[in-house]
């Protein structure tokens, strides 16, 4: 199974944190019941994507990186494999492309017409891709 995310360069708070990793451990036993590899693919940015690249690589997930073109906020997480850089657009669509689900963890309790982590997320929408939303609650 290849699990994907996309999420805010705030990072997560600790509610966020605590679902992302129960979530992703829970998928893991369903690929060992399975017999399939875990896979975690992420945009190697600060915030969401390195601290779930890191989890996930605790859990024992095989991590992919699909790093940014542009430098200033990438995490450089060691990952087990490294795609090619591509604009933030492109690789969030070839995140979505190459997974079988999408983790979205937003800075916002809703919906919003603009950003990286809503932009994956209505593309994951229009590919028909399977989608977990795991909100702030800041309310």
């Amino acid at each position: 199974m290849k699990i994907g995310v996309t999420g805010t360069r705030s990072g997560m708070n600790k509610r966020q944190k605590k679902e992302f990793e129960q979530l992703l451990s829970d998928f893991l036993i369903d690929c060992m019941v399975n017999g399939e590899n875990g896979e975690f693919h992420h945009g190697d940015c600060v915030g969401v994507d390195v601290e779930a690249a890191k989890i996930a690589k605790k859990l024992g997930f095989k991590v992919v990186c699909h790093p940014p073109v542009k430098d200033e906020l990438r995490a450089y997480h060691k990952s087990d494999e490294l795609r090619e850089p591509k604009s933030y657009f492109a690789r969030n669509r070839n995140i979505v492309d190459e997974c079988d689900v999408l983790l979205v963890i937003p800075y916002q309790d809703t919906h919003q017409s603009h950003g990286g982590t809503w932009y994956t997320h209505d593309y994951a929408v229009k590919k028909d891709k399977p989608r977990h939303i795991i909100f702030p609650r800041n309310n």
